[in-house]
């Protein structure tokens, strides 16, 4: 009896440990999205749906819901999202960052709308943007399942980031959907790490064993040390059977941070020649209201005229959202400043130093509260508008029939990059609990 009270006991203990131990917490955020596109006139884009006639709206209610527990040195993160999108489609490149979808191994979303005769004015889906089991011991951090991976310190361009970046013209970029990966973490000190990676990347989910694409998978070792007040990372990696070979660096001269990303792409196909992908930049704190930003970025296979933009935004890279760039070579800068405690105001550009053309983006963020921020603000592209193209040039003169390919896009009167873009207004509610 003596024995058999000391195993309860020590059961008794051990589970209240266990309670001790167990740590959990519950938040989540509701973001309210409209924003209004205003065309400009092209008749031939119009006709072909790349252009609305007239100005037109989108309106998104996003609503996430985010739980974490740990017991001891294992952590569950589960993250779910509810999307609401009304109006048609904004026609602005990129996207709004408001439900955004990055790729999926297991499908975990539904469409509570698809089959119904509201689909065609409304969209309602939900999607588990993160959902992973992690486990520390020692200096090696497991973690496996949905999760967001990001590589590199690029600001406006992230070459290094091979696995669903954002689009420079998606605004909210506060949160990051994850994808399907298994990382593995090993921590030397504080001042070094190697990181192993593993994360699907293909563009449908598989629903059975027949449809696994290894073509889809994106491989990945990364290494970074901290040498006084400069972190070096090196990365060999391969994506969608490219070999990837990417050099990271941060580091700061007095009070201006600066940073440097490049990669080296060798292509599978024997049809595309290596290209390199970089980006310079720096970040500085000039006042306690005021705070600039600027990088420049350079891209080897990008058009080298406006002649070849549209057959490059044709490509398979962009579709994947491996690139969203048409031309080589840009600029980019911001300006932030606090212009009262509860406002701060923000004007950035990327310009494409080939065709002069530029995106310009200003916004105001208003705290009203802890919870509540509302953002307003807009895309305007500035650029030579394509030209008026008569549909009679788009057929071969020798045997009548439409053009195809690269012939295709080189007539149809494009004449800057940013020009191509519409502007747009929106305005933005956050709401976190």
């Amino acid at each position: 009896m003596r024995g058999l009270s000391l195993l309860v006991a020590s059961m008794v203990a051990t589970a209240a440990r266990a309670e001790a131990d167990l740590k959990a917490a519950l938040n989540g955020d509701i973001k309210t999205f409209y924003v209004a596109t205003v065309p400009y006139d092209n008749a031939l884009f119009e006709a072909a749906g790349l252009m609305p006639s007239d100005p037109i709206g989108q309106g998104i209610v996003d609503g996430r819901l985010k739980a974490k527990a740990s017991l001891g040195n294992i952590r569950l993160i589960a993250h779910h999202a509810v999307t609401s999108t009304t109006g048609g489609p904004t026609f602005t490149t990129g996207q709004t960052g408001l439900g955004a979808q990055s790729p999926q191994l297991i499908d975990l979303s539904w469409d509570g709308l698809e089959d119904t005769e509201d689909a065609e004015a409304m969209t309602l889906t939900g999607r588990t943007d993160r959902l992973s089991v992690g486990l520390t011991t020692g200096p090696l951090t497991l973690t496996a399942g949905r999760q967001p991976i990001t590589l590199g310190h690029g600001l406006t361009f992230t070459p290094m980031d091979l696995v669903n970046p954002f689009f420079p013209t998606v605004v909210d970029q506060e949160y990051k959907p994850g994808v399907d990966a298994a990382t593995a973490d090993l921590f030397f000190g504080t001042s070094s790490q190697v990181s192993l990676m593993a994360a699907y990347a293909d563009e449908t989910p598989v629903v059975d064993a027949e449809d696994w694409a290894v073509d889809g998978m994106v491989y990945a070792v990364y290494g970074q040390h901290t040498v006084g007040r400069s972190d070096i990372g090196l990365m060999v990696g391969e994506i969608r059977n490219d070999a990837v070979y990417g050099l990271t660096v941060a580091s700061s001269i007095g009070p201006v941070a600066v940073h440097a990303d490049g990669t080296f792409t060798q292509p599978d196909s024997p049809d595309e020649d290596p290209f390199i992908r970089g980006v310079l930049g720096a970040l500085w704190a000039a006042t306690s209201e005021m705070t600039l930003m600027g990088e420049v970025y350079h891209q080897s296979l990008g058009a080298e005229n406006p002649d070849g933009y549209l057959s490059q935004l044709a490509t398979e890279r962009y579709a994947r959202g491996e690139l969203w760039l048409a031309g080589q070579t840009y600029a980019s800068g911001s300006v932030s400043y606090q212009l009262t405690p509860l406002i701060l105001g923000t004007v950035a550009v990327i310009g494409n130093a080939s065709d002069g053309s530029a995106l310009v983006a200003p916004n105001a963020a208003i705290s009203v509260s802890d919870e509540v921020q509302i953002v307003i603000g807009g895309f305007m592209g500035r650029g030579e508008r394509p030209a008026i193209v008569d549909a009679l040039d788009l057929l071969d003169p020798e045997t009548g029939l439409p053009i195809t390919g690269d012939d295709l896009y080189s007539s149809l009167g494009v004449r800057s990059e940013f020009g191509l873009y519409p502007s747009s207004a929106y305005l933005q509610m956050k709401a976190y609990f």
